[in-house]
């Protein structure tokens, strides 16, 4: 009898999902779980079936929906480019897309509306969590894999990072940045954005302010408003490090630039401006989410559903926080 994922992950003393992590190469598992579940499927002649229910649907197109807030977002943008990567390996995936720029609820939902007149057989979206938005979703009716970030919605699979971890390591990093305690500014996108707002709370749960102020403000993921808030921070002299929390970062740092500051500096992801201020030493660190695994990821769970009718393992695939500190990188994975 042939040995399913199931047995194999009873026998190598690991969960489902950790087996198919391992047999999809998809990474998060220790070296030495990979030998013992690579030894039981040698062992045992593990063999997938997908290779017969691929030639039975070849002649299947499949139209997944996509729809995202990628235009001024260079963060999005690398989302994207790990869709669109994963959609052109397979030919019987045809993505058809909608991209808006900020976090307007209106456009969403005329994004949403506009996509489903095109006859999907699926949604990937970068959800807003506001109740128009869960309505919205709730009464649809194909599989839907939220992306980046997650609501409470009926949904195949959420596919992002942890983003109070992420949070935590931002304020453990503030608290060696500041050991007598210091005021702190977060600038995140949009308090619509639940994991905008997971990693406020997850660096307050970690910042030891010691009395001092920890105030937040949104920029709606725009490089102009963040150049305007980091300009009236800086003015007030009143803040000692200012945590951006999602995109609009090359804004702040122009302001940061211009009027010299010398305020300390934490960020999130991995921009060519990010990178080339961590370089620089103007940043302490920066916490990334790894998008591109985010978008190819999201794609991979939608065709195992239409093409396989296969549902995911886990409903949470969190993509593992990568910490960068200047010229130094570790990993956590979650």
């Amino acid at each position: 009898m042939a040995i399913t994922i199931k047995k194999i992950a009873e026998l190598s003393n690991v969960s489902r999902g950790t087996v198919d992590r391992v047999i999809h190469n998809r990474g998060g598992v220790s070296e030495e779980n990979v030998k013992k579940i690579a030894y039981i499927i040698k062992k045992y002649n593990y063999k997938s079936n997908r290779s017969a229910q691929d030639l039975v649907n070849s002649k299947n197109i499949y139209r997944v929906g996509v729809v995202i807030n990628n235009i001024g977002n260079e963060f999005f943008d690398y989302v994207l480019d790990g869709l669109v990567f994963e959609a052109n390996k397979h030919s019987n995936i045809n993505l058809i897309i909608r991209k808006y720029k900020g976090y307007d609820e209106e456009k969403q939902i005329e994004a949403i509306e506009n996509i489903l007149n095109e006859n999907i057989h699926a949604l990937i979206i970068n959800p807003f969590n506001t109740k128009r938005i869960i309505d919205k979703l709730n009464q649809i009716k194909i599989p839907i894999v939220t992306m980046n970030n997650d609501i409470d919605i009926n949904k195949l699979a959420f596919v992002g990072c942890n983003y109070f971890n992420s949070g935590q390591l931002s304020g453990d990093i503030a608290n060696i940045a500041l050991p007598n305690g210091g005021n702190v500014a977060i600038i995140v996108g949009s308090y619509k954005i639940r994991g905008h707002v997971e990693r406020i709370e997850g660096f307050k749960k970690v910042f030891n302010n010691q009395g001092f102020k920890v105030d937040t403000f949104e920029n709606q993921d725009d490089d102009e408003q963040s150049y305007l808030l980091t300009k009236q921070i800086i003015e007030n002299n009143e803040t000692d490090l200012i945590y951006y929390a999602a995109a609009g970062i090359s804004g702040g740092l122009k302001a940061l630039d211009e009027m010299e500051s010398k305020i300390k500096v934490i960020t999130v992801d991995e921009t060519k401006a990010v990178r080339k201020a961590l370089a620089e030493g103007r940043i302490l660190a920066t916490i990334t989410q790894q998008p591109y695994k985010q978008g190819s990821r999201s794609i991979q769970i939608v065709r195992d559903y239409l093409v396989y009718n296969s549902s995911p393992v886990e409903k949470q695939n969190i993509t593992g926080n990568k910490v960068q500190l200047m010229n130094m990188k570790f990993t956590v994975e979650k």
